[in-house]
């Protein structure tokens, strides 16, 4: 590795035949406005004050030569390099004499005076972008400005130069086009030239440890193919593909839940990455990584987007989960749509499996059951379900028949408690269900309503101060009656008038939802029957339209029933210590996730890592300060070793953790870290065990 004071126009720019390529695995062009007007204003300020501007590292490795055109690679620096070319291209579509032109273009241009060196299209441009911006580069540096898309970072920037560069020349008469070439001929940089022995993604990730960050995505495309030599052919073929099918807003999120599935434990974004380098490493090819993670790129699409390969319910049930926020459920998904592309289900049971779990879904939301569980929940229920390969002949009976015996909070709420929720429970701030059961009880006939402008109505009003005409309706418990039932099923409906609405009395109210009564007729039809509005009247509707949820959403039961239960063996909490002794325990369930082991012993070094894994900074906290926990002599975490009893280091840590207590004790510990990580010691962590007498 070479390093040295570089220019970014002596050396990078300005010497003819030279071409710069940005490799597929660095991400797209996308610096900001504010980013060109600071580089902008940086330049002017390098030219007015005659002294030079740092503005960053190019490293650059050589990557070949071809008919006397020097061919390099821009390790880092392209968004730099990129910015500055498009400023270029400004000055000289707002040069005024044809010779400043013809100077600018021999400066971004490579020149073949006598046609000696075959000079052609691709090889002309001193820079090389990646596809995508590539094409657009070259439309814009051609003058085909009619064919750049419009909405490309090339163009985008490109339209800023030429507004900034045409107002500062109107602006200060003292400016000029030549001027503004001479401050971008004050920018150095860091010449880093590699070597072809240099480790390129290693020198890569430290550059790009400091400054603006990069995604999740950005760090697993530069991985899997900067060190490739058909790079280029692996982006076509894969990385494209998947960029196509999850855009970026979501990839981080697509990334995480992919991780989650493939590997164990929880994955986290900050340690994401590593992680997926460790799991790659299992790989024989980055070519087969890249061909699972474009496999599984596929099913999210369809998981967010719907595919045309699905039929109508598949889809509509997937959309449906969407709607209602129920993504962790992908996590399942992956499984259930791998073996229906295995062959192991068809079509009619994957669509009993989604609409089971969308009922699920629906049941536990309308019956408040905390979601903080969920992820691990989803992220082991197929390993659970399906242990015994027999159960995969009855597939949507075992996933039903699990989901109703197990013993935790993750067990479907039964008919009378999802009743009960729907007549009772605050729906109003449940706003994504509250919408979604309005929208299918009204739009559960042939005539479907366009409901994209329709929002949810209180017949009852909101406001606390109600109108002596609404109390008297109400009655002498007004208040308490407002408070109960305001926010429930039987007094919510979808409107179009919602602003008109307001407090109006109630027979105004009823006279503009008879106005639209044509739209909105199943959910409307008692209330425009009703005299008055009151408690009756609202458990009335409630019970009515609970019954059409009930029926709209049913659990399918099972036609063969398939035990998951194991009578020597009893779920505990880590409430009671002293259920612990004497006892072998199986498995532990932490936030969902189900985990086996063979040991008490073993047990605690598992929930420590993944309570660390949860969230180190509280582990740390208790190392550092050498923490007593409660009954204890000494720390159970310790950066230093003298200070733990029996240590075991934690895995890829620093921190020491004391061993050699008996099964009571080591309850007693994880009861007080589940109470430091602030979780529920009677639902988010049980243990399961049976007495050593029980064979």
């Amino acid at each position: 590795m070479d390093i040295n004071r570089g220019r970014i126009i002596n050396d990078f720019i300005e010497p003819n035949k030279n071409q710069y390529a940005i490799p597929v695995y660095q991400r797209n062009y996308e610096w900001s406005r504010e980013q060109c007007e600071k580089l902008f204003e940086d330049i002017l300020k390098a030219y007015k004050r005659d002294k030079n501007h740092f503005c960053g590292s190019v490293v650059y490795a050589p990557l070949k030569e071809e008919h006397n055109i020097h061919y390099y690679v821009i390790v880092d620096g392209q968004q730099r390099l990129t910015t500055i070319y498009l400023l270029l291209k400004a000055l000289i579509d707002s040069a005024e004499t044809a010779h400043e032109r013809e100077s600018l273009e021999e400066t971004v241009f490579n020149w073949d005076k006598y046609d000696t060196y075959d000079v052609d299209t691709a090889s002309k441009l001193k820079l090389k972008p990646i596809k995508s911006d590539d094409a657009q580069l070259r439309l814009l540096m051609d003058n085909k400005l009619d064919e750049v898309e419009k909405s490309s970072g090339i163009w985008m920037n490109y339209a800023i130069f030429r507004e900034l560069v045409e107002q500062t020349l109107q602006e200060d008469p003292n400016i000029s086009v030549k001027s503004i070439y001479k401050g971008i001929e004050k920018l150095t940089c860091a010449k880093i030239r590699l070597d072809y022995d240099d480790n390129a993604q290693e020198i890569f990730e430290r550059i790009n440890s400091t400054g603006v960050p990069l995604s999740l995505a950005d760090k697993i495309r530069n991985f899997v193919l900067m060190t490739e030599a058909d790079q280029d052919e692996l982006y076509e073929k894969y990385w494209l593909k998947i960029e196509q099918n999850i855009d970026k807003k979501t990839i981080t999120t697509f990334f995480l839940d992919y991780l989650n599935t493939r590997s164990e434990g929880f994955v986290k974004e900050n340690d994401a990455y590593e992680r997926f380098k460790k799991y790659s490493a299992d790989k024989e090819s980055k070519e087969d990584i890249l061909k699972e993670v474009l496999h599984y790129s596929k099913l999210y699409k369809a998981f967010l987007y719907g595919d045309k390969a699905y039929s109508d319910e598949i889809n509509y049930y997937l959309a449906s989960l969407k709607s209602l926020k129920q993504t962790t459920v992908y996590l399942f998904l992956f499984h259930v749509f791998d073996d229906y592309s295995n062959g192991i289900i068809d079509q009619t049971e994957l669509e009993k499996v989604l609409k089971l779990l969308l009922g699920y879904s629906i049941r536990r939301l309308m019956c408040e059951i905390p979601s903080n569980s969920l992820r691990g929940f989803f992220k082991s229920l197929h390993a659970r379900v399906f242990f015994n390969p027999d159960n995969l002949e009855h597939y949507y009976d075992a996933i039903v028949c699990f989901l109703q015996q197990i013993t935790s909070r993750d067990v479907i709420p039964d008919d009378d408690d999802f009743i009960y929720a729907l007549k009772n429970n605050n729906l109003y701030r449940k706003s994504a269900l509250c919408r979604y059961l309005l929208i299918a009880i009204e739009n559960q006939g042939k005539e479907k309503i366009v409901t994209d402008t329709l929002s949810i109505e209180h017949i009852m009003p909101q406001n606390k101060n109600l109108s002596k005409a609404w109390q008297q309706m109400l009655g002498d418990n007004w208040s308490e009656d407002r408070d109960k039932w305001l926010h429930t099923l039987g007094n919510l409906t979808l409107t179009g008038h919602n602003s008109e609405l307001g407090d109006r009395p109630f027979e105004k109210k009823k006279e503009k939802l008879e106005e639209y009564n044509t739209k909105v007729v199943r959910l409307n039809k008692d209330i425009l029957k009703a005299e008055m509005w009151n408690a009756q009247n609202i458990k009335k509707r409630a019970a009515r339209l609970s019954k059409e949820v009930f029926k709209l959403f049913p659990i399918e039961k099972p036609e063969e029933s398939i035990s998951f239960v194991d009578p020597r063996y009893v779920s505990y909490t880590c409430a009671d210590s002293s259920n612990a002794t004497s006892k072998i325990v199986s498995y532990y369930e932490l936030l969902g996730e189900r985990v086996n082991v063979d040991s008490f012993a073993t047990m605690l070094r598992s929930v420590v890592r993944k309570l660390y894994d949860l969230d180190s900074e509280i582990i740390e906290s208790l190392a550092r300060n050498n923490h007593l926990f409660s009954g204890s002599y000494y720390p159970f975490f310790s950066y230093d070793k003298s200070k733990a009893h029996n240590p075991v280091k934690i895995p890829d840590t620093e921190i020491y953790m004391s061993s050699g207590f008996s099964a009571a004790h080591i309850i007693r510990i994880i009861k007080q870290l589940i109470n430091a990580h602030g979780l529920d010691i009677e639902s988010d962590f049980v243990y399961v065990a049976r007495s050593v007498t029980n064979k």
